[in-house]
């Protein structure tokens, strides 16, 4: 006999009503589900995650292996991305996929809709395999709400997590569309026309904080049906009451344990962490900051320096016994980070124009070098670093040696020397002395480590490459440089790389395999690079040679950038060729022109977050615009996401749709014990394709003139 809609609520119900009767204390912690992302076991839940944290769980329920990365960039927005490998199903025929099982990628989103009160509770929406194969695409909205120990959570969906079907959708009154679910589009489509269609099924459940803090209780009411599992058929269901504990064995390492469907054992490992938030890491290989010297005024000397005519000797009325112009380079170099230009003095300022190329953070540099300057000459009240990148000047920071002397002292808080620190465009100080000036350092040799991998494939679910990178670069002046860099393999595991993607347009990057298979030795970039100062706002760089290890050819780029302001424009033009695969220095057949006008943007002071909009013509020849948005944490840490459509149609693109993917970028500072200025970047991209392909440059005007941002400058720690 089916059951009533009634029957169908009562197991919900019943899980919500054993939350109401809790007694009222402990706050039941946010957790992860075996899907990723805030929830129970097989259910989503209301809530956020810490802002700024990332988590990893990798959780198997027969048939389903599970591997999710969860962003939460702010506390209102959770963003997922999953790889799920399904037993028993082939990727492909079998001279394709051999022992490779199924893989299927999906990325997920929830938002917040209003936050948890007294008497009302926690509200989200949110979207299941949105843009994959759509096997699992959902829809749902969920409440949540705490009781005490309790943790209720009630929920309705379309789609998958919904497929129960306990009752017929609402929406049909509007339009009888929506009564029926249809099929999913292509893979990787955002198959808009399925979305909230279909019956609505019911979810819910309830966490239990125990008495033993580590340990919480899950149970839940699955909403899925299990009936029609695509490419796998039925499986058998014997309860839809799943259970779970979850187990926090230290903040970051958490496990769980679950018994679902009432036949199958569920187990997850959760890591978790907060970069954003996070407090980086000390620098016991930094050298110290120099302790400012307190000595007593001396009236007489710092009444010649403000007295004396611009054609005095600057270096007796401002240098202290002892010091010279050429030691304070060096220290400057050694402690602050800055490769010196030159140092002149006006008046009672003291300009460095130089690159500061070793701290994340412009006010680390700027501190140490005021420090330097203080210590060493008298008669100075600003200290000034005028920043240079590629000789091209980008902006100039100044500090009160008296405020700093103030906060170093304790008589003032960071706050108020904060008011004493200044961002002005480049020139903005009055034209000085050249008291001295530093030879170009013509070359620059490093070594480092290289890693790349091709994740969800169907030779293998990770192949990676760990590399010995030598890179080396000769300056014929401050704007122009040759670089390069030669890569040797280590070890990989590249030799399963037997599959190449289908492609009904130009290979620019399908052929990755031969990419990364051919030779063991490769060129990956090779590159004369020209900069120049334009304008006040306006900078230029041309550019020839190997730009990435399957493209090289010519090119520029102009970039207007206004100091201060919020957006920026820019447009950069190529001809690019094809390389051959080994990345040595010769090249195939294909060409083509390429390149983008891109609008830049910073939104919201409080929380910032960059937008970019570049629109032009990409590797293929196909037209069209990709969008990225990132939100940019104080400390550094960047996650964000990026979608491109052209006007290359799905059936044209292939599996996949259009390109997208999500990234967190982590400053190489929080991970070494000294500080360097790097990054470490995490980018999940489902699929590549080659519509939508953008020709990767190892420069840009933008990322090179990041100083000019003054509100990134003024929300860094220090100053």
């Amino acid at each position: 006999m089916p059951r009533s809609p009634v029957h169908r609520l009562a197991p919900a119900a019943s899980l919500l009503a054993l939350a109401i009767s809790g007694s009222l204390h402990a706050e039941v912690p946010v957790t992860q589900s075996v899907w990723g992302g805030a929830g129970l076991l097989q259910n989503p839940t209301a809530r956020m995650a810490p802002e700024g944290e990332l988590s990893f769980v990798a959780s198997h329920t027969s048939p389903y292996s599970r591997y999710n990365f969860s962003l939460q960039p702010f506390p209102w927005l959770e963003a997922s991305f999953r790889y799920i490998n399904v037993a028993g199903v082939r990727y492909g025929p079998d001279d394709l996929s051999g022992d490779q099982n199924y893989k299927d990628k999906s990325v997920d989103f929830k938002l917040r809709l209003w936050e948890e009160s007294r008497w009302l509770p926690q509200v989200a929406f949110g979207m299941r395999d949105l843009g994959g194969t759509g096997f699992f695409a959902s829809e749902y909205l969920v409440a949540s709400k705490r009781f005490g120990d309790f943790d209720a959570t009630l929920g309705l969906a379309t789609g998958y997590l919904g497929s129960n079907g306990d009752f017929a959708n609402p929406l049909r009154w509007i339009d009888d569309r929506f009564e029926d679910r249809p099929d999913i589009g292509g893979a990787g489509q955002l198959n808009w026309r399925a979305m909230l269609r279909g019956p609505v099924g019911v979810f819910g459940g309830v966490a239990w904080q125990t008495p033993h803090d580590p340990l919480l209780v899950k149970v839940e009411y699955d909403g899925h049906n299990y009936d029609n599992e695509r490419r796998i058929g039925k499986l058998p269901q014997d309860s839809r009451i799943n259970l779970g504990l979850h187990y926090r064995i230290r903040p970051g390492v958490q496990v769980m344990l679950g018994w679902e469907r009432g036949n199958e054992l569920s187990a997850a490992l959760v890591l978790r962490g907060n970069p954003g938030h996070g407090t980086v890491a000390a620098h016991p290989l930094d050298p110290k900051r120099e302790p400012l010297v307190e000595r007593a005024a001396s009236v007489e000397r710092a009444m010649e320096a403000a007295t004396a005519p611009s054609t005095a000797d600057t270096t007796a009325t401002v240098l202290l016994p002892g010091e010279s112009w050429a030691g304070i380079s060096s220290r400057l170099g050694r402690n602050a980070g800055i490769d010196v230009h030159d140092i002149s003095v006006a008046d009672r300022e003291l300009i460095v124009r130089g690159n500061q190329g070793r701290y994340r953070r412009t006010s680390e540099g700027l501190d140490r070098a005021a420090r330097i300057v203080a210590n060493s000459t008298d008669g100075i009240d600003w200290v000034t670093v005028e920043h240079e990148r590629r000789g091209l000047p980008v902006a100039q920071a100044s500090v009160s040696v008296d405020a700093l002397r103030a906060h170093d002292r304790g008589d003032i808080d960071s706050a108020t020397l904060s008011r004493s620190v200044e961002l002005n465009p480049p020139g903005s100080s009055r034209l000085g002395t050249v008291v001295h000036e530093e030879p170009l350092d013509r070359f620059s040799f490093q070594m480092s480590p290289g890693f790349r991998h091709i994740m969800g494939g169907p030779d293998g679910f990770l192949l990676y490459q760990l590399s010995a990178n030598a890179s080396a670069e000769w300056r014929s002046s401050r704007n122009t440089w040759l670089s390069g860099t030669v890569s040797a393999n280590l070890f990989d595991n590249f030799d399963k790389f037997k599959y190449d993607a289908p492609s009904k347009l130009p290979r620019v990057r399908t052929d990755m395999r031969k990419y990364v298979t051919t030779s063991e030795v490769t060129v990956p970039v090779l590159q004369l690079t020209h900069t120049r100062s334009m304008g006040r706002d306006l900078y230029g760089m041309a550019y020839a040679g190997l730009f990435e290890s399957m493209f090289g050819g010519v090119g520029g780029e102009m970039l207007y950038r206004p100091f201060g302001e919020p957006w920026a424009v820019s447009v950069d033009v190529n001809w690019v060729k094809q390389r051959d695969f080994d990345q040595h220095f010769s090249f195939r057949d294909y060409e083509t022109g390429t390149g983008h006008a891109t609008f830049y943007y910073s939104l919201d002071r409080e929380r910032r977050v960059h937008a970019s909009l570049a629109a032009g013509r990409y590797l293929a020849g196909d037209w069209g615009a990709t969008l990225t948005l990132a939100r940019v944490f104080d400390n550094g840490v960047t996650m964000g996401a990026w979608a491109t459509r052209t006007n290359v149609s799905s059936e044209e693109f292939g599996e996949g749709s259009f390109d997208k993917g999500i990234f967190v970028t982590i400053p190489f500072d929080h991970l070494l014990p000294r500080s360097v200025p790097g990054r470490f970047n995490l980018v999940w991209n489902p699929l590549v394709r080659d519509g939508g392909a953008r020709l990767s440059r190892p420069y840009s005007l933008y990322g090179m003139t990041g100083e000019r941002d003054r509100r990134s400058f003024f929300n860094e720690p220090g100053f």
